[in-house]
């Protein structure tokens, strides 16, 4: 008698079919590979999103389950969302925080090697004391870094806190399931947060390492501070086709620069030679949020960039 491997097979592993899902930034670039990643694995997906009627042509395109209209940088406009989505559906099983952007950029180190030697497009001059000074306070404010932070950082805890009844209540519901699982919060941070160095956007990289210790401290609260079984993760991306990088998204309808990126590529310091594709983003998605014994961690997707960039 054969062994009946059904069990081990991607369809069963990474199955979340009857789950729900919210994905914040969800209508273009990693955000919009996360979220067909949850739907092609059998999830209910509505995307979050300030401007939401801009996103109903992605929602009937890729068949999700509709749109909830919320800035993620407003406590109030959060609430708001819960109610949008509470009059949808009574639990919550997997939360995507996934919107953010890149903040103010300005003059500054963006390759490991100073000399250029690992990137002569990128070779660093250094400058006097006044000059960069000058520099770093011209394009930094104390406003920009707030805004970013705010996107970036902060949402993160106010939509987690925000949405945990509605999560709790969709893992009270998993674990009367014959597969048994437990709701998850899973958070878009990057390698730019481990990286020493600014890549000429202090603000950025500041906050997503704020980002990326808001997932240790969220999984650790919830765990030991509430009653909730609630999942919480991370997925640090390195470069990936997005508006961030070139304003590139499979679709053709938002694609404006795909070739603009590879052209970058041979200068990039990535040992797989490439930018990461939607698949691999979306691959990573569905583990985080079907593996029961991931928790309290973050992965980074980076095809090796952080070997080789410190």
């Amino acid at each position: 008698m054969s062994f009946n491997y059904d069990h081990y097979k991607p369809q069963s592993l990474f199955s979340l079919e009857g789950r729900t899902a919210i994905v914040t930034g969800g209508g273009t670039g990693i955000g919009l590979a996360q979220a067909q990643g949850l739907a092609a694995a059998g999830a209910k997906v509505y995307l979050l999103s300030r401007r939401g009627e801009l996103l109903e042509e992605v929602v009937k395109k890729y068949n999700f389950a509709g749109v909830l209209e919320g800035d993620v940088t407003s406590k109030d406009s959060i609430e708001d969302a819960v109610r949008q989505y509470s009059e949808k559906e009574q639990w919550l099983d997997i939360l995507v925080s996934n919107a953010g952007g890149p903040g103010p950029t300005h003059f500054g180190a963006d390759t490991s090697s100073p000399d250029g030697e690992t990137d002569p497009a990128k070779k660093h001059e250094p400058v006097d004391a006044q000059t960069y000074k000058d520099r770093i306070l011209k394009d930094n404010s104390f406003e920009n870094w707030d805004d970013i932070f705010r996107l970036n950082s902060h949402s993160l805890l106010f939509l987690s806190v925000a949405f945990l009844p509605l999560l709790a209540k969709g893992s009270e519901r998993g674990q009367q399931q014959q597969r048994k699982y437990t709701s998850t919060i899973i958070a878009t941070t990057s390698i730019s947060a481990f990286v020493k160095q600014s890549q000429m956007h202090f603000a950025y990289n500041a906050s997503k390492a704020s980002a990326a210790h808001l997932v240790e401290l969220i999984s650790y609260e919830l765990t030991y501070s509430t009653k909730a079984k609630v999942r919480v993760n991370s997925v640090a991306p390195g470069v990936f086709p997005s508006q961030m990088t070139t304003d590139f998204s499979r679709d053709p309808k938002t694609s404006k620069s795909r070739d603009a990126l590879e052209e970058k590529l041979p200068t990039m310091a990535i040992p797989a030679g490439r930018h990461g594709e939607d698949e691999e983003m979306a691959g990573v998605l569905q583990f985080l949020a079907a593996n029961e014994y991931m928790h309290g961690q973050i992965v980074a997707l980076d095809g090796g960039f952080m070997m080789s960039e410190p």
